[in-house]
């Protein structure tokens, strides 16, 4: 009889000490800025779903998914140009999910996988967390390039757009 209630005793704490939020699609916003030596571009996206995972009032794991259609520059042409080069019908989405995570004085140390273009890979990222009235601030920045998730980088008089991809996240999570 002990060790049933102790064993229920450890279940209820584990999961009282357990938070789920999920991210606020109507305040986060992830956007993109490539270069091509005649111009610069970007596109934003703001459907964005995911999850984290919070344990002991610390973030243990972080999860999201952004669809490479809902990224949008303002330009049409751009737009579905792109959507032909990532190969959107065949890999339709972005997926970021954590394998480790450190958090130290508001900043927090993201180890993670990144799904792009059917291609996974590591990656690391540096944000801030910020506690909003029930809810979480993670906004940060990091880099991929396009070789490294075998997208064949279009030309525009025959020369390459850049092979780095700078990303900026605000993800909003109640």
């Amino acid at each position: 009889m002990k060790k049933t209630t102790l064993f229920l005793i450890l279940i209820t704490f584990n999961l009282s000490a357990q938070e789920i939020k999920k991210v606020d699609s109507d305040k986060s916003i992830i956007n993109y800025t490539g270069n091509h030596f005649l111009h610069k571009w970007s596109a934003q996206n703001k459907n964005i779903s995911g999850l984290i995972q919070i344990e002991n009032q610390t973030i243990s794991n972080i999860g999201v998914v952004a669809k490479v259609s809902d990224f949008r520059s303002g330009n049409s042409n751009l737009d579905s140009n792109s959507l032909r080069v990532l190969d959107a019908l065949q890999f339709p989405n972005v997926i970021f999910k954590s394998t480790s995570i450190n958090q130290e004085n508001g900043q927090i140390i993201i180890d993670g996988i990144m799904n792009f273009h059917g291609i996974e890979k590591d990656i690391n990222i540096l944000a801030t967390v910020v506690q909003l009235d029930g809810s979480i601030l993670l906004s940060g920045k990091f880099s991929v390039y396009l070789t490294e998730f075998l997208v064949d980088r279009p030309s525009l008089l025959t020369i390459k757009v850049d092979d780095e991809i700078n990303l900026e996240f605000e993800l909003y999570f109640n």
